[in-house]
């Protein structure tokens, strides 16, 4: 009953009239075909010989058109909406308007001869109604009918926009719904695996399980501050991407070193908001987690003419991939696909491969976009080209003592 009830509010808001678009086009249809009857009478006077005063001509078609002005709001808000020539209606629709065009035509020459009899009451009623009708009513009809087609044309090209208009947003909105729950998904996954490694440390080294939980709790607040944002700034993304580094760095030590090489320019470049972390989650998880020896992970950013080009590999055990490339994948690597296809279509690419001689690299390519609220001036804690070094290294590693 509810969806009945929708679909009827939905077509009631299809086939509203834009009274901007309407109202003056059928204030110009009747200018038109005031004016072309109007000389078109004053002309068959000159031509049998009659000069009457063109002041004369208009006032009597002014007073002529009464009828039309009369029938206009019943033509255009009942006849032209509930007799509209679709569906197997079509045929009742045609008599209707039949029936009504055959009424305002002789109601319009009826009245032509009233005003004709009353300027000169020399002449009859009926003689002048008979002249008048075979003058004028087939013209009557055809206006009509073309009058009624006006309208349905000038209405279907104005529910027709409303329609595309409508689907438009429609679709802006599903697509906008699908990628906040996409992004909603990858908020709690972050957070599990984050205390997660936290509850391994409690015991065993509860100073170290203190600090993750001080740097968890600026990270969350950091997204959090997010404000549902779609997309920022690399520099951003970077920003949050050193202080979840800096949580697993606590858990892993000297295991797990994160390389940067991003091109200065790519900075400012436009990026979906926390693109990089559940890959950056992924490779250390599921890439440095099972190494014996830990490894490296890296991030490079590039500017390839109209693309942004982004990748995240790791010199650990790596993940299996299938020939597909993508079956198999974790909640990270399937929400950032997802998210990259809601968001760009088929205007991106997100690739997966076997790292040699061991990892796994995955390879991003966006449209180049320069952020607008991109800050030259904010403080960025990891460097465009380096090694981030881990809680217990030494942090000449990053900044040489000069």
């Amino acid at each position: 009953m509810a969806t009945a009830e929708g679909r009827r509010f939905d077509t009631s808001i299809e086939e509203r009239d834009d009274p901007r678009v309407l109202w003056p086009m059928i204030v110009l249809f009747w200018i038109v075909n005031f004016a072309m009857t109007t000389a078109q009478v004053y002309v068959n006077a000159r031509s049998s010989g009659n000069y009457p005063p063109l002041f004369d001509v208009l006032g009597f078609m002014l007073q002529g058109f009464a009828v039309w002005l009369l029938s206009m709001p019943v033509i255009v808000l009942v006849l032209t909406r509930r007799f509209r020539f679709e569906g197997g209606h079509w045929p009742a629709s045609i008599a209707v308007h039949l029936i009504a065009s055959l009424f305002v035509a002789t109601a319009t020459q009826l009245w032509d001869a009233l005003l004709v009899v009353h300027g000169n009451p020399a002449r009859q009623f009926l003689p002048t109604f008979v002249m008048m009708a075979r003058s004028w009513m087939l013209w009557s009809v055809f206006t009509y009918w073309f009058f009624v087609v006006y309208i349905l044309a000038v209405r279907h090209y104005t529910t027709s926009a409303a329609r595309k208009l409508r689907a438009t947003q429609l679709t802006a909105a599903v697509a906008n719904a699908q990628l906040e729950l996409l992004r909603t998904r990858l908020h709690p996954h972050f957070l599990f695996n984050a205390l997660n490694s936290i509850s391994s440390l409690i015991f065993d080294e509860p100073r170290e399980a203190q600090r993750m939980l001080a740097r968890l709790g600026d990270l969350l607040r950091a997204t959090l501050a997010e404000d549902g944002q779609r997309s920022w700034a690399l520099r951003r993304e970077l920003e949050l991407l050193e202080r979840y580094t800096a949580i697993e760095q606590v858990r892993f030590g000297q295991r797990l070193r994160v390389a940067l090489d991003c091109e200065p320019a790519t900075l400012d470049a436009d990026v979906p908001t926390l693109l990089l972390q559940p890959l950056v989650e992924n490779a250390i998880l599921h890439g440095i987690q099972p190494s014996m020896h830990g490894g490296t992970v890296r991030i490079a950013a590039r500017r390839q003419g109209r693309w942004l080009a982004l990748e995240v590999d790791d010199d650990g055990v790596g993940i299996p991939v299938g020939d597909g490339n993508g079956r198999g994948e974790r909640v990270g690597l399937s929400s950032t696909r997802a998210r990259l296809e809601k968001q760009f279509g088929g205007d991106q690419t997100f690739l997966i491969e076997r790292r040699q001689p061991s990892g796994t690299r995955v390879s991003i390519r966006v449209p180049w976009v320069s952020a607008t609220d991109a800050d030259p001036s904010t403080a960025l804690g990891m460097t465009v080209r380096g090694v981030i070094p881990s809680e217990r290294s030494e942090s000449r590693d990053l900044h040489p003592q000069s």
